[in-house]
């Protein structure tokens, strides 16, 4: 029979079909390996071993469900998908799907359901590419370690997210068309990172851990979807999102990244909310370009040079944010970037609010408090307006304003 998948398959028999009387037959296909996979026409479950798994998925009928024994299963090719099938593994330390092929492991297209479970799957050669890639179709994805994506070039940590861009070595890339859930999987090893959500798909992703890499999640084009209850550690950029993406982010954690730990670019929009951005090697959140996003209730601790930082022409609202410890500024402002600052607390900062040359915007209502230098920091260029603020306990005093009298700046006495 004709293969619906792109790896090339040895001759073999046909599988043996039920008798009519709906009774499982006495022999199934593979007896002649030893009866290594097994077939169940009524139940459309089948079984596989390591030598066997490629004749298995050749022959199971569309929809059928393979359980992949414990073992390394060694894929010469990318496999391309292109009827639904379900592969359950042992357990994500037992079960491993593996290329030494160019390309990604496996490729998701035309309108195909593809379901993964309780496996690894993983590249073992230096060629640059994705481990799985999907753009059309449905794709499910639980208990699921993807790792070993090279990118074209040995990936260095960015001097800033300006450095970063989608390429190949992302663990999965998920675009076009695709519908995708993805539930406690786990992303490693990748030098891009660990997922690229790509055009308008829109994915949902909950409890993902990804770990190193140049981003751990990124998404760019016009995708949204949420990321929810998600660990990004040890990359460059915890979370990346581009050109006019718009996700949502719901309580994640996203610490330890040489940089940032979420990042707005380009056009980005969005809400992230109740994320944790602390212990970042630059800022908790990066918003540049004409990014708007909305930042709620995030907690931004311990960050190198600010918790929030705003550049250009960037803006969006920032409410109820927790910004402390950061070595500049609670919330760096400049640039040209005119956010809305709203009820944020900003406390054991270098200074709370700090306005750099053309830095505008407001600021109201925020609680800049036992900073080490000011309350609220304005340069000559800036010009923000500043309502109601709680700028008590700074150690410098509550506010220093070098705007000249005729900077255009309108000031509300705090």
């Amino acid at each position: 029979m004709a293969s619906p998948y792109a790896v090339p398959l040895s001759s073999m028999s046909p599988a043996t079909p039920p008798p009519s009387g709906g009774e499982l037959p006495d022999t199934h296909p593979g007896d002649d390996a030893g009866g290594q996979f097994e077939e169940h026409p009524l139940t459309g479950e089948w079984s596989a071993s390591p030598a066997t798994f490629l004749e298995v998925l050749a022959e199971a009928p569309p929809g059928a469900t393979i359980e992949l024994g414990a073992g390394v299963y060694r894929i010469p090719a990318t496999i391309n998908f292109r009827r639904h099938v379900f592969l359950i593994g042992a357990g994500s330390t037992r079960t491993r799907l593996e290329s030494t092929g160019p390309g990604p492991v496996l490729r998701l297209a035309e309108s195909a359901a593809l379901a993964l479970r309780d496996l690894t799957i993983a590249v073992v050669n230096d060629a640059p590419g994705n481990v799985i890639e999907a753009t059309d179709g449905a794709l499910i994805m639980e208990r699921v370690r993807v790792t070993g994506a090279r990118g074209r070039r040995n990936i260095s940590a960015p001097e800033t997210p300006d450095d970063t861009s989608p390429e190949p070595g992302y663990g999965l890339v998920v675009g076009g068309a695709v519908w995708a859930t993805i539930t406690s999987c786990q992303f490693d090893g990748n030098e891009a990172g660990g997922i690229c959500v790509r055009d308008a798909c829109a994915p949902t992703l909950v409890d993902i851990q990804t770990e190193g890499g140049t981003a751990g999640v990124v998404f760019s084009g016009q995708s949204a979807g949420a990321l929810t209850r998600s660990r990004c550690i040890g990359a460059a950029i915890g979370i990346l999102v581009l050109d006019r993406a718009r996700p949502v982010l719901d309580a994640n954690i996203c610490r330890a990244n040489t940089h940032t730990g979420i990042a707005y670019r380009l056009l980005a929009t969005g809400l992230a909310r109740a994320n944790d951005c602390s212990d970042n090697g630059s800022a908790g959140i990066w918003v540049g370009d004409a990014a708007t996003p909305t930042l709620e209730s995030n907690q931004c601790r311990g960050n190198r040079t600010a918790g929030i930082v705003y550049r250009r022409a960037s803006g969006g609202i920032a409410v109820g944010n927790s910004c402390t410890g950061g070595a500049i500024a609670g919330i760096w402002i400049g640039e040209g970037a005119c956010p809305e600052l709203e009820s944020n607390r900003c406390e054991a900062n270098g200074t709370g609010l700090s306005y750099t040359e053309f830095g505008a915007g407001s600021a109201r209502g925020n609680i800049c408090a036992a900073n080490s230098l000011f309350g609220i920091s304005v340069a000559v260029l800036a010009s923000p307006v500043l309502e109601a603020n709680d700028l008590s306990g700074n150690v410098l005093g509550t506010m220093v304003d070098h705007r000249m009298p005729d900077s255009g700046a309108l000031i509300v006495p705090n």
